[in-house]
């Protein structure tokens, strides 16, 4: 919101965005809240970025195009590497209970 004095004596202002002349008062105060909006924006773009991130079928906010479904195969992934790792610690842990309880095995 930006103010232009057409007569700073007389104490009359116009504003650009609207092009409304109006007399000054010491009572009032104007704030621009056009930079609060734009703060706005941006959280709500980040919101809606954050929640559309819960559905795996919808791509990231910074991605490249044909990006849809990234968060289902990260998931896949992620599924199969916790559990190679898991069988493996319970096969060792098999390998080693069966070990101790039969050494006889070794042999």
């Amino acid at each position: 919101m930006d103010i232009v004095k057409v007569c700073p004596e007389l104490g009359i202002v116009m504003d650009v965005d609207s092009g409304l002349i109006a007399e000054t008062r010491e009572d009032i105060v104007m704030v621009d809240l056009n930079p609060v909006r734009s703060e706005i924006e941006k959280l709500e773009k980040l919101a809606k970025a954050f929640e559309n991130s819960l559905d795996p079928r919808n791509p990231p906010l910074k991605s490249y195009p044909g990006r849809e479904g990234v968060y289902s195969i990260g998931g896949i992934f992620q599924g199969v590497f916790f559990g190679f790792w898991i069988t493996m610690g319970v096969a060792l842990l098999i390998i080693v209970l069966l070990v101790s309880l039969y050494p006889n095995l070794l042999q």
